[in-house]
């Protein structure tokens, strides 16, 4: 297919100065970048909220969606960061942070919140820098690890075709290459943070290595209370003894399981969910954990 740096030019100067939530379900639109997304020579600057992404060209980069649907989605985990946000400066650590966005996005609510991104995938990584280098943030920190429960392992990191994918826990997908990467924990990520200076909220979406993540964090969760917002995935539950821990977990540091619609759930009602799933589908989203009677669970409750 033959690339055109001209029509490149002139979809880009279209979206210049544009949000691109405003362009969804406008039907130029669509049918512009239907026309042209095979002749995009390199990606697409993207204003959305209050900061740019580069939209990727290749249909395995997750950025690619933003250009494809005009929106982000998890407008209800945005929704509460924000009113965390609105509430108090944040800490916010964005566990798997893939090109970026919730990073970008707690970054642009206040230059008072402190963001910590952490990616595995060097060549993920990469991108979030470039789209780093678009906005002029200075609250932001970013480090290429692995976050799990222990420190400075030397890790095996299967990296898939598509972007979204990429586990140090297995491989089930297009595999394009196995890298090495250091392990992390939160604990060690955090360990120079002063908590009542902040609202701790934690972001796990690692491909079924939730549970080490979880597991290397127990510190900041005893002393912060962290609001974790956490993908739950047929990954994690493949070992069995992550059903016992998340068990034990929630009723040893007293924290409940919220869905989207702020309805509780038990790990029971997740397991059954999980088991409902086509055998094709891996993950029913996200969802949080907090802490029963923190302000935390007051905000997160609240009409505001």
């Amino acid at each position: 297919m033959i690339k055109s740096n001209f029509l490149t030019w002139i979809f880009q100067t279209y979206l210049e100065k544009k949000d691109i939530r405003k362009l969804k379900n406008n039907f130029f639109y669509y049918l512009f970048f239907r026309l042209v997304r095979s002749f995009l020579s390199n990606d697409i600057i993207i204003q959305i909220y209050n900061f740019k992404v580069y939209g990727s060209i290749q249909k395995n980069k997750t950025s690619y969606f933003l250009l494809k649907k005009c929106e982000f989605g998890d407008y209800h985990e945005l929704n509460i960061i924000k009113k965390l946000s609105n509430s108090n400066k944040l800490l916010f650590i964005d566990c798997g942070c893939n090109y970026g966005f919730y990073s970008f996005y707690t970054a642009s609510l206040s230059e008072k919140n402190e963001i910590i991104s952490v990616e595995a995938s060097k060549n993920t990584l990469d991108e979030f820098t470039k789209n780093l280098n678009l906005n002029s943030f200075k609250n932001i920190n970013y480090f290429n690890n692995a976050v799990s429960d222990s420190i400075g392992k030397n890790i095996s990191f299967h990296e898939s075709i598509n972007d979204w994918e990429s586990s140090q826990i297995h491989s089930n997908f297009k595999f394009s290459l196995e890298t090495r990467v250091r392990s992390i924990t939160i604990n060690k990520l955090l360990e120079n943070y002063f908590f009542n200076d902040y609202v701790v909220i934690i972001k796990l979406d690692i491909e079924g290595n939730e549970i080490n993540a979880i597991k290397g964090a127990l510190e900041v969760i005893k002393k912060s209370d962290p609001l974790i917002i956490i993908e739950f995935s047929k990954y994690i539950f493949e070992n069995v003894d992550n059903i016992d821990y998340l068990k034990n977990f929630l009723v040893k540091y007293d924290y409940s399981i919220f869905d989207v619609n702020y309805n509780k759930k038990s790990l029971d009602n997740v397991l059954k969910m999980l088991n409902n799933l086509k055998k094709k589908h891996k993950t029913i989203g996200n969802f949080y954990l907090i802490k029963n009677s923190s302000n935390n669970l007051k905000l997160f409750l609240s009409d505001e």
